[in-house]
């Protein structure tokens, strides 16, 4: 029997890219978990060239494509099993594909003293954190180091790598940010700002070199997020973007005649384009302030 390779790299497998000696905090950035969100992997790619160029103190590990069988199928979960993999972790040794890959990426970061997931939330949306702030003070300070305006509470969907780290007690955060969906549309201006503002972090961690103390910034936080629907078949006619803050009453769109209204004061993380919208599809995505 001979093995016939005509298309590389295989798919049951995942890069990981290492820098530094090891002498101090160990930081992993991983993106692509979810394969369509290019945004997220072209920014752990741009810590690549950064950290090849610029050798970091303790040790950084990069995992810029975690997902590849999804990566390459343009979808946000693996052709191959129809799983997310970002509701598993810590996976399983002896399961699906999916769960396969999420124990080994379970097994490489169990000794980070931080982790970073980058995400998208397509194109409709904007670049926000996802934290776990209410049970964890360590979340707090990354974000605040950080400095991505918006801070949004986590639904608690167990089987995040984030959460679950926090649960194993590593300081670990989401990192959501515009672009991926559909099609793996790459957001160059949120690729550039997280880029800068994950510096501005990785000084604070110790892993960049810097003299100066990483000042806190303002940041906004925010409670879990709401989903607005359709209820029935209408044109829906955004009059608000993503990122934009509303007070309550503000008028978020239209659909058809009907005023689509903010519930409260809040964040609008992810607002449709003009479009017909279905019963039950979703319009706008929006997350309460915490006072």
């Amino acid at each position: 029997m001979e093995s016939i390779t005509y298309h590389e790299p295989s798919l049951s497998n995942f890069d990981l890219y290492t820098f530094g000696e090891g002498k101090g905090p160990e930081l992993i950035i991983t993106a692509g978990i979810h394969g369509v969100e290019q945004t997220a992997i072209y920014t752990a790619y741009q810590f690549i060239d950064y950290f090849n160029q610029h050798p970091p103190k303790g040790t950084v590990k990069i995992i810029p494509i975690v997902n590849k069988p999804a990566y390459f199928n343009r979808s946000r979960v693996s052709p191959y099993d129809q799983v997310d993999l970002n509701r598993i972790f810590p996976g399983k040794t002896s399961g699906t594909q999916t769960e396969q890959l999420a124990h080994k990426v379970w097994e490489v970061t169990r000794n980070a003293d931080y982790i970073i997931d980058l995400h998208c939330c397509g194109e409709h949306g904007s670049t926000y954190v996802m934290s776990l702030y209410s049970e964890y003070d360590h979340q707090y300070t990354l974000a605040r180091k950080l400095g991505i305006e918006n801070v949004v509470h986590t639904g608690g969907a167990r089987g995040q790598l984030f959460l679950e780290a926090c649960h194993e007690g590593q300081q670990a955060m989401l990192i959501e940010m515009k672009g991926g969906q559909p099609d793996g549309v790459v957001d160059l201006p949120s690729a550039g700002s997280t880029f800068k503002k994950l510096k501005d972090l990785f000084r604070y961690t110790g892993n960049i070199p810097s003299k100066e103390r990483v000042e806190d910034k303002y940041v906004q936080f925010h409670h879990k997020m709401t989903t607005m629907k359709s209820n029935r078949h209408a044109f829906f006619r955004p009059y608000m973007s993503a990122g934009m803050h509303c007070k309550k009453g503000d008028i978020l769109g239209m659909l058809n005649n009907e005023k689509v209204q903010a519930p409260f004061d809040g964040y609008i993380a992810a607002i449709n384009r003009p479009r017909y919208c279905f019963s039950g599809e979703r319009m706008v995505r929006i997350s309460e302030n915490n006072m």
